[in-house]
């Protein structure tokens, strides 16, 4: 729970920095794409803070990559 907390309080501070200054100079996309990485970010924290497994993204590289490699190589 304090793990949970914690994350969001952390979430919380960077959004109420970086948020004004985004739209003090009228940056609208880059202040979407900016609270949607927050989210996600914040999400997977607390996603691996409960347990939950997560998957790497190094998989998903190694599944799309290795089969290229495989007919390079010849293997």
């Amino acid at each position: 729970m304090w793990p949970v907390a914690a994350v969001l309080a952390v979430g919380t501070l960077i959004f109420a920095i970086e948020a004004p200054t985004l739209m003090k100079t009228s940056k609208r996309k880059e202040l979407w794409v900016f609270s949607v990485l927050l989210l996600a970010g914040i999400a997977l924290c607390i996603a691996v803070n409960a347990g939950v497994k997560v998957i790497s993204p190094l998989e998903w590289i190694r599944f799309v990559y290795e089969p290229i490699s495989k007919s390079i190589l010849g293997k």
